[in-house]
This record gives structure tokens, sequence and C-alpha cells, in this order.
């Protein structure tokens, strides 16, 4: 019987060319893991891209619509429907609701809600991923006779905004404020 001493047999072992299968199951493993954390980190990355697209489109949106009223003829504030355009020249009106204690809040019982849907997906026929637009518009008549400044309006537009992502709807409502003048001052 021949013995062979401890260093033969670890270099032995250190000449050996292939892998065994515990090895490379436990590479798979490893490397399985590294994907799923790859993957996941991009499929919260393109949600988060998601929402910034649609909370920018909202905000887009409601400027051009102050644009459009800071823009208008200084009588015309005073109606309870404003005539404005929405997308590519089409005609659009909004319609005026009466100014609540808190314009943050608003007043549900008197709120006009201006409903629109934004295709932000460019998907035509289906509405099903739409963003919901809700704006409401308050003017306010801040002409101060003390101040001699003249005739003013205080334009305040919120807008609310939903959208499916996957399995969430998301909410978002914000204030724009707009100062008019009977002089302009663009």
């Amino acid at each position: 019987m021949t013995h062979s001493n401890p260093e033969e047999k670890i270099n032995r072992l250190l000449d050996q060319k292939g892998v065994t299968l515990v090895e490379v199951m436990v590479a798979m493993i490893i490397l399985g893991f590294s994907a799923l954390g790859i993957l996941t980190g991009l499929m919260q990355a393109r949600r988060y891209t998601e929402l910034a697209i649609h909370e920018n489109t909202a905000l887009n949106i409601a400027q051009g619509y102050i644009e459009q009223i800071k823009n208008m003829e200084f009588a015309s504030l005073d109606e309870t429907v404003l005539p404005t355009l929405f997308h590519e020249g089409v005609e659009d009106t909004l319609n005026v609701s009466p100014l609540p204690a808190d314009p943050v809040v608003g007043d549900t019982s008197t709120d006009v809600k201006n409903g629109k849907l934004i295709d932000v997906n460019n998907t035509p026929g289906d509405t099903s991923d739409d963003m919901s637009l809700d704006v409401i518009i308050y003017i306010e008549d801040i002409t101060d006779p003390s101040s001699k400044i003249g005739q003013a309006r205080r334009i305040i537009l919120r807008y609310e905004s939903s959208f499916t992502d996957g399995y969430r709807v998301l909410n978002q409502s914000d204030l724009l404020y707009a100062i008019r003048s009977e002089i302009p001052t663009f």
C-alpha cells in the first residue's frame, strides 16, 4: 500500500482542469440574484421617469392655460367662461369657479372642474392609459382703490391629475398663481 504525501494530493487537485456541477450552480445563483437586482432597479427607474413625464405634462398644460388667460382682454376675466386653445389650435373653454375661502382645498359644492383626458403615451385608440386632468379656475378682483394702481385680477389655477401606473393610481394636485392688471405688464 502506498501512501502519498499531502503535498501530492494538493498538487493533483490544483492540476484539475474542469469545474464541478456545484460550482456552476453556485455561480448561476449568484448571477441570477445580480440580474434580479439590476432588473428591479431598471423597473423602478422607468416608473420614476413615467411619473416625472406625467407631472411635467400636467404642469405644462396648466402653465399654458395661465399664459393664455394672462394674455386675454382684461374685460374677459370677469366672464364665467373663458375661451382658450388647447392642443394644436383646437378651441377649448374653461369655466370659472366662484372663489372659495381656501383655493388650495377648494369647495366641492361650487368648484367647476374642467376635465381633460391627455394621451401622454400616444395611443389614440386606448383611453385606459390616458392621464386625467381637472383644471379649476378662480379669478379674484384684487383692485385696491386706495393704491391708485388700477384694476387688477388674481388668477388662481388649481389642477389635479391622475394616471394609472400599472396597478397603482397616482394623483397630483397643485396651484398656479398669476396677477393681471388692466394695463398689461408682460
